[in-house]
């Protein structure tokens, strides 16, 4: 099951950023936290972790937990992170939720269209994804542990 890949990866520390949902203006506003361009930066709800979220975390591939094998290459950083309104903290602490901000080298990657787009919005299975960011050498992984559940003599 992918969820138990998701796991374990997260226990070995590699870099891993789960989303469900972005903020939209308003939650920003909300939030009082720096406006953005959205074309180069996106603010995700994040809900807990199992590592901490560090400011300056990179990451080099985004995908859908529907599709990891339809992976993208980006060029992120995390750049601003905030436990409550009006602070940026520098790190959330494992087994806490918060809000992050990635910046985008060149622009904001398509797959974060499957996110929730606004926090009065409900999670759609039909339309919404969970959306990771990571490095190639997680993906790979991941991809090699799916592969193995597929093919168990692998």
């Amino acid at each position: 099951m992918i969820a138990n890949i998701f796991n374990q990866i997260e226990k070995e520390g590699l870099p891993f950023l789960g989303a469900y949902c972005m903020l939209s203006d308003n939650d920003i506003a909300y939030q009082q936290i720096p406006k953005i361009d959205r074309s180069k930066y996106i603010y995700i709800s994040h809900l807990n972790s199992v590592n901490d979220i560090i400011l300056g975390t990179k990451y080099d591939i985004i995908f859908s937990r529907n599709n990891p094998e339809k992976y993208s290459k980006i060029d992120a950083e995390i750049d601003f992170v905030t436990l409550k309104k009006n602070d940026n903290i520098g790190i959330i602490p494992k087994g806490y939720g918060g809000i992050v901000r990635l910046k985008f080298k060149d622009k904001v990657s398509e797959l974060t269209e499957y996110l929730v787009q606004d926090s009065n919005e409900k999670f759609d299975m039909s339309k919404n994804s969970y959306i990771y960011f990571t490095t190639q050498e997680t993906i790979d992984r991941i991809l090699e542990e799916l592969k193995k559940q597929e093919n168990p003599s692998v």
